[in-house]
């Protein structure tokens, strides 16, 4: 008798073990891929996946790291992605070339102190105004938000388009390198390349800070949005709650942006950043501009509207 109650026991056992299991196996769903560069806009997926918090929202995400913006967006184009950090020019590229993406939110760039970029000199060089920098070659990597924001950013100051000159250096870290060694005579660099630069002593010219020209944003293919909305607009759950974590204690990350987003610690330590919005849409005007300028430029064949490369619906609700 005691044997047929234990098998009961055990059947009963097994039965509610399988259920389980199988909730679990649900609830992870698909694998979502989404490529990173090693920045520090990428943070707070980074923390999300660290804290828990995308599998606590049963999503199975998988953060996969690019070391430049071609194999990311070569990545996507493969299919090898679903989604991920980028810029407006990216994802206007990638629509121009066939693989249809929308920005679902905005990253860093909600004001002009979030991922500011900034054109710099040698220390010691003597350029320390916009107007000397007529005809002085600029470090950039073409055809990029780089390139983008120096062009607006020196036509702002008072220089007319054929005063800017610019030279192709495409990998950040060898830009700063050949700056701080007086190898080149200024270079647009990103936070927290600019701020290190600027801390050993070159000269910043002029920064986005009040023009605010400059935004990451998060996009994934249409093909995907249309079958994973919902996992979408958990995936920003998480991401918000991640962005929240770093804004109340962001020194409690300084581990994690140097050992996931790959930011020079020396940085970090000049570097401050402390503030990570809630996902939101980039303003229709931010958009526009990028486009405009990339259609001048003959990087686009048409010119898209904002809701071509825009995506509503997938900003979650607030806690």
């Amino acid at each position: 008798m005691r044997k047929k109650q234990m098998k009961a026991i055990l059947a009963v056992f097994a039965i509610v073990l399988a259920v389980t299991s199988s909730g679990c196996t649900q609830n992870s769903g698909e694998k979502i891929q989404i490529g990173l560069l090693p920045i520090a806009d990428a943070l707070p997926f980074y923390v999300a996946e660290e804290k828990g918090y995308f599998r606590a929202e049963g999503l199975n995400v998988e953060l996969v790291t690019f070391q430049s913006a071609v194999e990311r967006d070569s990545a996507m184009q493969a299919r090898e992605i679903d989604g991920s950090i980028g810029d407006i020019v990216a994802v206007a590229a990638l629509n121009n070339s066939g693989t249809q993406t929308k920005i679902v939110s905005l990253g860093l760039g909600e004001s002009g102190r979030e991922g500011r970029f900034a054109v710099v000199s040698p220390p010691g060089s003597g350029l320390v105004r916009p107007e000397q920098l007529k005809n002085v070659p600029v470090a950039i990597s073409t055809n990029s938000i780089i390139e983008y924001v120096t062009d607006n950013l020196l036509l702002e100051k008072g220089l007319k388009p054929d005063e800017i000159k610019k030279e192709a250096i495409p990998k950040i870290p060898v830009r700063y390198d050949l700056l701080m060694k007086g190898q080149i005579r200024a270079a647009c660099l990103p936070d927290p390349y600019a701020a290190l630069a600027e801390s050993r002593g070159a000269n910043l010219v002029a920064d986005d800070t009040e023009s605010n020209l400059s935004q990451t944003v998060i996009y994934f293919r249409n093909d995907f949005l249309e079958k994973n909305g919902k996992e979408t607009v958990l995936l920003l759950k998480a991401y918000a709650k991640a962005a929240r974590g770093i804004n109340e204690n962001p020194a409690q990350y300084r581990d994690l942006l140097i050992d996931k987003a790959k930011v020079p610690p020396e940085a970090v330590d000049v570097f401050r950043m402390d503030h990570y919005p809630a996902p939101r849409l980039p303003e229709k005007e931010q958009v526009e501009r990028v486009i405009r300028w990339m259609f001048d430029k003959g990087l686009l064949k048409n010119i898209p509207g904002y809701e071509d490369l825009t995506a509503k619906g997938f900003i979650p609700a607030d806690d």
